[in-house]
């Protein structure tokens, strides 16, 4: 089967049902969208400095736990090797990253191994006023894209917009209203008895790509339910097929093979009863908000 077909049927996959015939008529765009490359996530630091409830990266759970940066430029050389110019946005993200202390030598990383792709920075924006002039002048000079979550909390915007506009950095706050914010409680079914093409084509995370800890995963709730398991004493379990090991992967198509069909770990999703705009609020550690 060549790439094409490969690409058409992910997209057919990916798309939700009710959005393909928008798909058909924009087939062209979506195609060329996807031929140019995939989207992925990388998490620097699976713990937070805010702990939003029902973070779906579970960071309020997590104990204090960095990226590992030999791991993650073995990770990248051999993905860039693989999927290259077929990546077209990379998102370094959290918990939140600006924890990092190498967050800077991160930016470097991801640079020389995706030179064309879009590279940002998606944080809370809490410590990006007390980012040193080194932090701002690389993210110039690579052009990283800094996106600040509109969580209804203080930031010094003022300050923040002076230091970009002083650096030439590009940064967006968001639109929402930051005094109130709603978000969506993801529900996961312990029992794993959902169906799970079911939950793979009607869910929200299929473009929500991770790599982590040497691994690619589809979505990040199998890379951190670990933090949930250990905090509650149950067993969602995360099998082989979850994931693909980077340094077994063969090639591009072997990617997007994976990235068409469900994993096991959607048996575990429980679409129907996500809840929606549920009130923003400081997770207080409990079991319940995700279940």
């Amino acid at each position: 089967m060549g790439i094409k077909s490969i690409i058409k049927k992910t997209i057919k996959a990916a798309v939700p049902c009710g959005l393909y015939s928008l798909y058909l008529k924009n087939k062209h765009k979506f195609i060329h969208k996807i031929s140019k490359g995939i989207y992925f996530e990388v998490q620097l630091a699976d713990h937070c400095n805010l702990n939003c409830i029902g973070c779906s990266h579970f960071s309020p759970l997590s104990d204090e736990n960095y990226l590992n940066l030999d791991v993650f430029s073995q990770s990248l050389k051999r993905f860039s090797e693989l999927a290259g110019k077929n990546v077209h946005t990379i998102s370094l993200m959290g918990g939140e990253p600006l924890l990092h202390k190498d967050i800077i030598e991160i930016v470097k990383i991801t640079s020389r191994y995706f030179n064309k792709s879009s590279i940002k920075i998606e944080t809370n924006g809490i410590l990006l006023d007390r980012m040193p002039s080194e932090f701002w002048e690389t993210c110039r000079d690579y052009k990283i894209y800094i996106n600040i979550s509109p969580y209804p909390i203080n930031l010094n915007v003022r300050r923040i917009s002076e230091l970009a506009l002083l650096y030439d950095v590009e940064i967006n706050f968001g639109t929402m209203n930051r005094n109130i914010m709603n978000f969506r409680k993801d529900v996961y079914d312990p029992e794993g008895k959902q169906k799970v093409k079911k939950s793979f084509r009607n869910c929200g995370k299929k473009l929500c790509h991770h790599i982590y800890e040497g691994k690619f995963y589809m979505c990040p709730i199998p890379a951190f339910i670990k933090y949930f398991n250990s905090s509650f004493s149950v067993n969602f379990d995360v099998t082989p097929n979850d994931y693909l090991e980077i340094d077994k992967i063969k090639n591009f198509k072997e990617i997007l093979k994976y990235l068409r069909k469900p994993i096991p770990f959607c048996r575990y999703c429980n679409l129907d009863a996500h809840e929606y705009n549920v009130k923003w609020d400081i997770s207080k550690r409990k079991a319940e908000e995700w279940m």
